[in-house]
């Protein structure tokens, strides 16, 4: 093994440039395809595809006019003019021309294209503010990235005159989403880069070293986007891709980089090694312990592609990549890069900060570890004991989809809502659809038509639920012999908006129709869980042969969390099993990765048990700025749980092998612990 490892280190010393110069070309050619790899990620891939709700929100789409993965609501409202006046009729007007020249937009329908007889269907309570109906021809992943600037596009025409206009629906919603988080996380980077490089400069003591962490990162997210881009080309792969792919690259770069040249820098202070000498030794200990915490990350985050979500495994595929792509670039370019650089890693030395040459038997860790040695019961018990306090609310987690609520108050989306809101009810925004297919005969039939009116029936009756409307509220005053003449004789007469109304509840075909239930309460309110719960168990009781579905925010929500939360248990065993193999193999030993699996769990309970009391029962919330809905995003626990797992395993397995390798340099176990912690932590 020995040979092995001297052999690759001649080697890479003896090819340094030629390593470096590949590189340079990949990574150039990466970050063409990098740069347009925005264009092909998509906001979308929330959806169970094996759920309930996914099959109402399928049949919609396909068989119902009006109701686009992509369809919004128009929002138009002004403070002194009325719906119906000449300058709001002609400003909604010039908005419709100007939203249907977007070439993403089909069509466009307001109360200036209904009858007087449809109009109060689009016109608030206010009389001020009128809803319309826009139909895109891009998918809601895509429509989710155009949207802000349609949306801004459309403010800036109808500011002027004193109007506000909104586009709204769950595409812009997430789009809207979307665009915050990244503007958030750009700001994050930009604050955090500056603290990187003081704490690299710190730790290095040096300009030259310093660089390499951030080197070792940018060369390694570039390859990864570039990489990506291939994928993206085949298969849905979310927008958050690129904010995992830059976090990870980031911070697990700085750590491999860290760890390997922090070693090659103490082996060439051996006045008996030269470069190839240093390479050796480094390869030995830092890059097997690299090479183990790569393969422990990449199967951690592998075990989240059990999951149905597509966006959660985008984001899981994402961070193996970078992973991958750090491991090699660790094992290689660094190597070549050191070996081309040699003694001059410590060029540019920071004046204050030399180190002394026998500091680990004076280092505070070393005397710290020392401490807890002499007391390990009393701090072990203490430890976990403070531990399971921190972890107690998690057993209380509830996770959830967000709504509108959890946008900024200034944000034209969040405006938006409030507005249809006020105007028009709370659950309007986000109306629970009940999608009923027949496989048989037309839902126009007389015994389909009575089975709709006992549905609906039933609906109503349903506590917090403040309308039901299907295509029997179309014609309020007729009774059921007349409306299936109407829907079966005369449905090629009705006026055009009439028919673009009736349309958007019943197919052309009648085969599929859609039952809107506008509740009192936000979509990702409790109430609306209930209501859903309960519309899912009338169906289930119910004997018809019709085939019926819940769909809506709710219950896409649910039905995500439900399928998160089951496929929870398996990544969490998946994980669990992997990271024993890998660290057995990498330590020889049954009882350390069973030490890291308790610590681990330790840490991830306390995780959650921190972000339950923050986000979901609200301590310190008004404080640190944070909405208080009820419950954590769905999607948070198995990504933590994937992240926290494989990361806390990585510096486990860079601690203990130092560690080890001082036991195996014949220390004592109490002092190969405390040289080894030193040593890594110094």
């Amino acid at each position: 093994m020995r040979k092995g490892i001297e052999s690759y280190a001649k080697g890479t010393y003896q090819f340094r440039w030629w390593i470096v110069g590949a590189w340079v070309l990949f990574v150039g050619v990466c970050a063409f395809f990098a740069m347009q790899i925005s264009d092909l990620l998509t906001g979308g891939g929330w959806a169970d595809q094996k759920s309930d709700s996914n099959q109402a929100y399928e049949l919609m789409i396909d068989h119902i006019d009006g109701r686009e993965a992509s369809s919004l609501t128009l929002v138009l409202t002004h403070d002194e003019h009325e719906v119906g006046s000449d300058e709001y009729t002609e400003m909604l007007q010039s908005v419709s021309e100007l939203l249907a020249a977007e070439e993403t937009i089909d069509s466009v329908n307001t109360w200036n294209d209904v009858s007087a007889e449809l109009q109060d269907q689009f016109l608030g309570d206010d009389g001020r503010t009128s809803i319309g109906f826009i139909g895109m021809n891009i998918d809601e992943g895509f429509a989710q990235k155009v949207l802000p600037d349609i949306q801004d596009r459309v403010v800036e025409f109808v500011e002027p005159n004193g109007y506000e206009a909104f586009i709204l629906g769950a595409p812009a919603f997430w789009g809207e989403t979307t665009k915050l988080s990244q503007e958030g996380l750009e700001l994050a980077h930009l604050y955090a880069l500056p603290i990187i490089l003081l704490v690299l400069l710190l730790v290095f003591r040096s300009v030259v070293s310093s660089t390499m962490p951030l080197l070792l990162a940018g060369f390694s997210i570039i390859s990864s986007l570039g990489v990506l881009y291939f994928v993206a080309e085949q298969i849905e792969l979310s927008v958050f891709i690129l904010d995992a792919a830059l976090m990870l690259g980031i911070g697990v770069g700085i750590d491999f980089a860290l760890i390997f040249v922090k070693r090659f820098k103490d082996e060439l202070e051996n006045a008996d090694n030269h470069v190839i000498g240093a390479l050796t030794n480094t390869f030995q200990h830092a890059g097997h312990a690299i090479l183990f915490s790569s393969v422990t990350i990449i199967g951690s985050m592998a075990a989240i592609l059990l999951t149905d979500i597509a966006a959660v495994r985008s984001i899981a595929l994402g961070v193996m990549t970078v992973v991958f792509f750090l491991m090699v670039t660790t094992l290689t370019l660094l190597p070549a890069l050191l070996s081309i650089l040699g003694h001059k890693i410590n060029a540019w030395r920071i004046p204050f900060f030399k180190k002394k040459p026998n500091e680990v038997e004076k280092g505070v860790w070393y005397r710290f570890s020392h401490k807890i040695m002499r007391r390990p019961v009393l701090y072990l018990v203490g430890t976990v004991f403070f531990f399971l306090i921190i972890a107690f609310p998690a057993l209380e987690i509830e996770v959830s989809t967000p709504d509108a609520r959890m946008l900024p108050e200034h944000t034209q989306i969040r405006q938006g809502i409030d507005y249809l809101q006020d105007e028009f009810g709370v659950g309007y925004a986000s109306p629970i659809n009940v999608v009923i297919q027949s496989e048989e005969e037309p839902l126009t039939t007389k015994e389909n038509l009575r089975h709709l009116e006992e549905l609906v029936k039933q609906l109503k009756s349903i506590e917090n639920v403040d309308e039901v409307s299907s295509i029997l509220s179309y014609f309020p005053n007729m009774d059921r012999d007349m409306i299936h003449l109407a829907l079966s004789e005369q449905r090629g007469d009705f006026p055009g908006d009439v028919s673009l109304m009736l349309n958007r509840s019943l197919s052309e075909e009648a085969e599929v129709a859609v039952i809107d239930v506008i509740t009192n309460d936000y979509s990702s309110s409790e109430t609306n869980r209930q209501i859903v719960k309960e519309i899912r168990d009338i169906i289930g009781e119910s004997s018809l042969s019709l085939q019926m579905y819940v769909g809506g925010e709710t219950a896409e929500g649910m039905d995500t969390s439900a399928s998160l939360n089951q496929a929870l248990i398996q990544v969490l065993l998946f994980t669990l099993v992997l990271i024993f193999i890998i660290l057995t193999i990498t330590f020889k030993s049954i009882l350390l990765p069973l030490k890291a699996i308790i610590m681990n769990i330790l840490s991830l309970g306390a995780t959650y048990g921190i972000l339950v009391a923050v986000f979901q029962w609200g301590w310190g919330s008004s404080i640190l700025g944070f909405g208080d809905f009820g419950f954590l995003q769905s999607f948070i626990p198995i990504l933590l749980l994937g992240l926290l797992f494989s990361l806390s395993t990585d510096y486990e397995v860079f601690l203990l092998s130092r560690i080890q390798e001082e036991y195996e340099n014949g220390h004592s176990n109490e002092e190969s612990v405390a040289r080894g912690f030193s040593k890594q932590l110094r």
